[in-house]
């Protein structure tokens, strides 16, 4: 599972304020086919498909969630999914904005229902958040791309909450990174959510 250091890094010194996040992390049995789908991104022309963690970015936030934010929205997400897995739908593209620039995440989508996070903590929700994103920056490939060769089959029942924070590399100036796609990310504890059992968590 990763968990602290991107993909990629350069000499650059970071100056750019990180981009915090509460992701969705899938057990990391997952790992070896989300590995394989974003090298088939990558090869296809994606050359984000590497600086996002293999996660799946819910809100983005103020403020880090605290422990206890963090244990009650894995407690009502199992609790508004039951039973259900968690299972990637076709690859859409979401346009989110920043202060450097507008980015967009190209990948899997899940079908999920939101918990309620604290609302002085949430600057934007994903209504449809998708799985190890590949970042897009304007001028990268277009969000038409939605061909068939770019779904799967992905499910999962096990997975966790997190805070991450995601950090350009180099100046505040979007052309630093939109060529190398440069991010380092830190991804916090893991909340993982209950399992269910009946109308029951443990």
């Amino acid at each position: 599972m990763e968990t602290a250091e991107n993909y990629k890094r350069n000499s650059v010194e970071d100056t750019v304020s990180p981009l915090l996040f509460v992701v969705l992390v899938p057990h990391r049995d997952c790992l070896p086919a989300l590995e394989a789908y974003r090298r088939n991104m990558f090869a296809a022309g994606f050359d984000g498909a590497f600086s996002f963690p293999a996660a799946a970015p819910l809100a983005l936030l103020k403020r880090p969630l605290d422990a206890m934010e963090l244990k009650t929205a894995a407690v009502e997400l199992r609790k508004n999914l039951g039973n259900k897995r968690f299972n990637t739908g076709y690859s859409e593209c979401s346009a989110w904005n920043t202060t450097i620039n507008e980015l967009r995440f190209f990948g899997l989508t899940l079908e999920l229902p939101q918990p309620a996070f604290p609302p002085d903590a949430i600057v934007k929700v994903w209504e449809k958040p998708i799985l190890a994103p590949a970042i897009i920056v304007p001028d990268g490939i277009a969000s038409t791309m939605h061909s068939s060769s770019f779904n799967s089959g992905l499910s999962f029942r096990a997975a966790a909450l997190a805070n991450l924070a995601l950090q350009p590399v180099g100046s505040a100036e979007a052309s630093s990174f939109e060529k190398d796609f440069s991010f380092t990310w830190k991804l916090g504890s893991l909340y993982w959510l209950p399992r269910y059992k009946g109308n029951c968590l443990d």
